[in-house]
C-alpha cells in the first residue's frame, strides 16, 4: 500500500510505513516526547532533578515565587534584583526550557489580568498547583 503525504509542500509517495518514518527521521522531525509524569513520587523526583539542573539565580526566582505565592512581575523583579526586563524574561525562559528538556511543563504559571477591565495588563507569576509541594521541598535542599 502506498502512502501519499504532503511534505514541505511537495506530494511524496512512500511504499511502506518504514520509508515514511525514515523520511521524517532523516529530516530531523521527531515525534513529541510523552510527559514524564505518572505518579506523585515520579513527579517529586523529576521536579528535584529540575531544581538541581537550573542555575542559582533561576533557583532564587523559583524560591521567591514559591514562598510568596502569587507575585506581580515588578515585585518579583525587585526581589531578585533584576532591573532589565530582557534579563528577567531570560530567567523565565531558561527555567521553562530546562523543564521541557526533562519532559515536564514549566513549574511557573503566568497569569495576565487587566486593571479596570480595559487598563494595562498586570502579569503575575505563581507555582503550578500540581507541583507546588514538590517544588518547595526540592528548593529546601538548596
Amino acid at each position: 500500500m502506498a502512502y501519499k503525504i504532503k511534505y514541505y509542500g511537495y506530494d511524496v509517495t512512500c511504499d511502506t510505513v518504514a520509508d515514511l518514518r525514515a523520511l521524517v527521521d532523516q529530516n530531523g522531525a521527531k515525534p513529541p516526547k510523552p510527559p514524564a509524569q505518572s505518579s506523585k513520587d515520579e513527579t517529586a523526583t523529576v521536579v528535584a532533578r529540575l531544581i538541581a539542573k537550573i542555575e542559582p539565580d533561576q533557583r532564587e526566582l523559583l524560591r521567591c515565587i514559591a514562598t510568596a505565592g502569587t507575585v506581580t512581575r515588578d515585585v518579583l523583579r525587585q526581589k531578585i534584583g533584576v532591573a532589565d526586563t530582557r534579563q528577567f524574561a531570560g530567567l523565565l525562559i531558561s527555567i521553562s526550557k530546562s523543564a521541557s528538556g526533562i519532559g515536564i511543563e514549566s513549574p511557573i504559571e503566568k497569569v495576565a489580568t487587566r486593571t479596570n477591565g480595559r487598563g494595562p495588563r498586570v502579569y503575575q507569576y505563581k507555582i503550578r498547583n500540581s507541583v507546588k509541594a514538590e517544588t518547595k521541598e526540592a528548593l529546601s535542599k538548596f
